[in-house]
């Protein structure tokens, strides 16, 4: 299960792929300052955020030392990178960041 955060403060336990469109939408109508959310994996080890901007970035096995960033070619890439994560196929997420 997976947990997803908002830049403007709401949250969802058990966060699904639907959950992600939504966000997505929401994302897309906020000002810069709140357009962006996260989800990361129940334990906290893995963190795939996305912003307005379509920046992402990634922090994989609790490695926040680490963060992987990508700019994201369309709002299509980035929830098929989010479909990915919550399959917990962190290894193709990753690799999509190269």
């Amino acid at each position: 299960m997976a947990y997803l955060g908002k830049g403007w403060g709401d949250s969802v336990d058990d966060a699904s792929i639907d959950d992600v469109r939504v966000a997505i939408e929401e994302t897309q109508a906020m000002d810069e300052e709140h357009g962006a959310f996260w989800v990361g994996s129940d334990d906290g080890e893995n963190v795939l955020e996305v912003s307005k901007d379509l920046n992402l970035i990634a922090v994989f096995d609790g490695n926040e030392e680490k963060e992987y960033r990508l700019k994201g070619k369309d709002w299509e890439e980035v929830k098929t990178l989010y479909e990915l994560f919550l399959k917990e196929r962190y290894d193709l997420v990753k690799n999509a960041f190269g």
